[in-house]
């Protein structure tokens, strides 16, 4: 009876053993099924208040789940004329508050209308305030922007504190609020246009070239874009979430001589750094050679104005002169105008499917002198040509400087091809990706084996 009474107690044992361990994974895959719903929470709802509103809007068109809409149901504006500002999210009980998705401005492409310098609060009474010091914005540039708390704080209302804005009164488009710090915040693929003319001090609202370009694309049409001028770009504009794509640089009618380097200082973080793939068309190629041999350390030049003995950006230098003119009057320059044909000499995944002789758009007096030490020539001049160096590669990333123009009209299936591909790699590389690892270097034609 003992050794029975003992097998029984062993038997017994073990089941609740395995009963146990059972009860453990379950609580263990009920957990792991929370942090993981946890991760793709919805937004916290509540409900919306402010100071005042302007006649066509109201509190809740900020929360309407209309991201991207301008029209003015769909957002909200107070009253024209009234100083500082608030609009406020207050929830039926007290919710954990870690992350912010805020978008704002009432321009489909540009900041235009939106809060520049702001603060979220949090409330645990719907009285009292405080101010969410991570949020502090003193001098906003951006159409989109994720904050994340340093800790999730317990919160009974929001409150976005607004001191001041850019244009006459300030819009705020949509607000997503999520409990966790790390919130899985799914947001589409954006692009940033830098607009490098130092004449534009801020770029139109209506779609420009490139816009226009992608748009064509079937599967680059619903892309999101934001146009600026390259002194708003920085390495903290490209970093801040939700992080772009990549950036495409406009071409440009000053010469570089005419231009204060130290307005590009901003810009030359983001290259320096080569976190974001990057596409620069002419003079937006031109600046991406100067940036990369001179900096923003001294002034730069040229060719009318340079000092022979003593140059101040060789890398940058125009077709030719058919006689003497100012500085910034091409009247007297050789350019390439016009539909061309370039020839491929190396390989590259951006122009895969585009044959080794083909047609595209130039618009140029100035170019690129040389190719670089870190850069390799991928496209060069064609029969008719002139410039040696129509497409440059960082060897290492996705970073183009291409001296013709694919957003121009004229060759729209080669164009296509080619902006389709570079954003097909740069959304493989990770888009703004500060882990990013270095890409296989284009591989010149003379380099590979015959077939």
């Amino acid at each position: 009876m003992r050794f029975l009474g003992n097998a029984v107690g062993v038997g017994r044992t073990s089941h609740l053993k395995i009963w146990g361990r059972g009860l453990c994974l379950a609580l263990l895959m009920i957990l792991g099924i929370g942090l993981w719903a946890g991760a793709q929470v919805a937004p916290l709802r509540g409900v919306a208040e402010a100071c005042c509103s302007s006649k066509q809007t109201t509190p809740r068109g900020a929360i309407d789940g209309e991201r991207f809409s301008v029209d003015p149901q769909s957002l909200w504006q107070p009253e024209e004329g009234i100083g500082e500002c608030w609009w406020s999210l207050r929830f039926p009980s007290p919710q954990l508050v870690g992350s912010i998705l805020q978008i704002h401005g009432d321009g489909e492409l540009t900041l235009r209308q939106a809060p520049t310098e702001y603060v979220w609060q949090g409330s645990v009474d719907g009285e009292h305030w405080e101010e969410l010091a991570e949020t502090r914005i003193v001098c906003e540039k951006r159409t989109y922007r994720i904050h994340r708390l340093a800790r999730a704080r317990e919160l009974i209302a929001l409150r976005l504190w607004i001191r001041a804005w850019e244009g006459t009164c300030p819009v705020l488009r949509e607000v997503e609020v999520y409990p966790s710090v790390d919130a899985a915040i799914e947001f589409p693929d954006w692009a940033v246009i830098i607009f490098t003319d130092v004449k534009v001090m801020k770029p139109p609202d209506n779609p420009q070239l490139f816009v226009q370009l992608i748009r064509e694309c079937p599967e680059w049409k619903d892309l999101r874009f934001q146009q600026v001028s390259y002194r708003d770009v920085d390495e903290v504009f490209v970093a801040t979430e939700p992080r772009p794509l990549c950036g495409f640089l406009t071409g440009s009618v000053t010469e570089w001589c005419q231009v204060p380097p130290e307005t590009w200082r901003g810009f030359e973080q983001v290259f320096k750094s080569r976190n974001l793939p990057l596409w620069g068309a002419c003079g937006g190629a031109q600046v991406l050679a100067i940036l990369w041999e001179h900096g923003t350390g001294g002034r730069w030049d040229c060719p009318r104005c340079r000092d022979p003995q003593k140059p101040l950006a060789p890398v940058y230098k125009h077709i030719g002169h058919t006689g003497p003119a100012p500085c910034g009057d091409y009247s007297k320059n050789i350019g390439e105008r016009g539909k061309y044909q370039v020839r491929l000499v190396a390989q590259d995944p951006v122009f895969d499917g585009v044959p080794e002789l083909f047609e595209t758009m130039e618009a140029h007096y100035g170019e690129i002198a040389y190719v670089p030490e870190g850069w390799v020539r991928i496209v060069t001049k064609g029969p008719a040509g002139l410039t040696e160096n129509q497409c440059l590669r960082l060897a290492d990333r996705y970073i183009y400087a291409a001296q013709f123009h694919i957003e121009l009209p004229g060759t729209p299936e080669t164009s296509r091809r080619i902006v389709s591909n570079f954003l097909r790699v740069a959304k493989e590389w990770g888009g703004y990706n500060p882990a990013g690892k270095p890409v296989p270097p284009p591989v010149p034609f003379s380099t590979l084996e015959p077939d």
